[in-house]
Formats: structure tokens, sequence, C-alpha cells
């Protein structure tokens, strides 16, 4: 999740979890474990992540530390908060992702279009990392999950990511939301630029990124970033190299 206000500096579970991340001006780091979607303005959500129990394949791998958590990018970042973590991701997908970007509603026409055109631009800045990501503007197409558009998220949120992962399917994602008023001006459109950056957020919780803890990357929790950085592709280069469902412990 990511928000719009001021910057500010797992095991397997027995039951579905659902991941909601958000986004916005700036990302905060908000607890997992929810079950209502989070975007903010002054922070990003962490992902909401429904888990089930139960695999037909056995107990996931684990690996250590030491041994997995270099040059991985971020993937190792909840270790600092965490003594452990698991890798949730696509699996066995091929072909071309389809998200489907509608037209906000109740937005004047030239701020929809401005809207919808940055939420593309966001989603698409992972074309290719690792699958080839088709913006569909006219749904006509069958997406593989869609965005949609609310006025307001909650205090400052301004975009969240609603996953569920199960042991024996990988990772599904339910949705990306994303806000057309900007929480930190009173009746005012969410700018192109925070939109991009949040959609951009957003979907790589939905190919199954957590935080980064570095300002300069796009997964920071907070929309501290430019543009995607060399670890944002370093860690989803390691993340869909490695078997889902890892688990790495310190």
């Amino acid at each position: 999740m990511i928000t719009l206000s001021r910057p500010s500096p797992l095991g397997l579970l027995a039951f579905v979890l659902v991941t909601g991340g958000v986004i916005g001006m700036t990302r905060d780091r908000s607890a997992e474990v929810s079950v209502e979607p989070c975007v903010s303005a002054d922070g990003a959500c962490d992902q909401y992540l429904l888990a089930t129990a139960g695999s037909a394949t056995g107990a996931p791998p684990e690996v250590l530390a030491e041994d997995f958590c270099r040059n991985v990018g971020y993937l190792c970042a909840p270790l600092e908060l965490n003594a452990e973590t698991q890798l949730r991701r696509w699996r066995d997908f091929e072909g071309t992702l389809v998200v489907h970007v509608p037209l906000p509603e109740g937005v004047d026409p030239s701020s929809a279009r401005r809207m919808q055109l940055a939420a593309s631009q966001g989603i698409r800045a992972w074309h290719d990392q690792p699958f080839p990501i088709l913006t569909d503007l006219r749904g006509d197409r069958d997406p593989h999950f869609s965005v949609s558009w609310t006025a307001s998220l909650g205090g400052r949120q301004i975009g969240v990511a609603r996953t569920r992962w199960a042991p024996f399917k990988g990772l599904e994602v339910l949705g990306i939301e994303l806000v057309t008023q900007d929480p930190t001006r009173f009746g005012q459109p969410v700018e192109p630029r925070q939109l991009r950056l949040t959609a951009a957020h957003e979907m790589g919780h939905a190919l199954g990124l957590q935080h980064s803890d570095t300002r300069r990357d796009v997964m920071y929790p907070e929309n501290t970033a430019n543009s995607m950085s060399a670890q944002d592709y370093r860690s989803i280069e390691v993340l869909y190299r490695t078997e889902d469902g890892t688990i790495i412990r310190r």
C-alpha cells in the first residue's frame, strides 16, 4: 500500500490470508494481516494476504538468510522485523498478463483520461518483469485482474492491491484499487505522477513483492522514488527464479 502524506523515515498460515498493498505519495509500514485494502497519502499499506493451509506437495522449501540473502534486492528486507519471510509469487504462468484499466467515473473527462493513462504506465513499468503485460483500456479483453477506482480509501490511503496465496496454487490477484481524489488536497484529483508511482507499487505487490527498505525503490512504503530502480528489477528477477513458497529464516 502507499500513501500521499508526509514521508516517514511468515510462516505458512493455517487459513487464507488476504493481501492488500497500498501506495500513495508516501508509504507507511502498515501491519500485514488485514482483510481490508489500504492505500494512503503518507505511506503504503503492506499486502494483506490470505494463505490457505495444506499442500499437496508437502512442506515448502526453507533456506537460511546467511545463504540466500546476497544480491537478492530487497527480498530479505522483512527479516529486519521478522524471524522469517515467505516468497509468494505467480506459479506456472505463461503468456501475457492482461490488466483491465477502465476510465474512472465521476471525474471530468480530461482528468479521467490522464488518470487512466498514468495507472496504465505504472502497471506497464513491470512489462517483461517477468511477464509481458498488456493494459486493456477499453475492456474488450478477458483480463487476469482489473483496476477499480474510488474517491477515497479512507485517511491518506491512495491505492491497494488485494491478493491471495495458497501453497498448492501460488499467488492470485483479486484486484488493484486506486483513488481519484488527493487525500492531502481536498477536492483535488490525484496528480498523474503520484498515480503512476502508486500503480507501479501496487503492481509490484500483485507480482508478489513485499516492501523495500530503500527510499529510491518503487516498492519503498512511501512515494519517494522517481522511477523503477535497479533494486526493483533485481528483486523481481530473483523472486521468479526462486521456488514459490520458499521460506527464508534468519
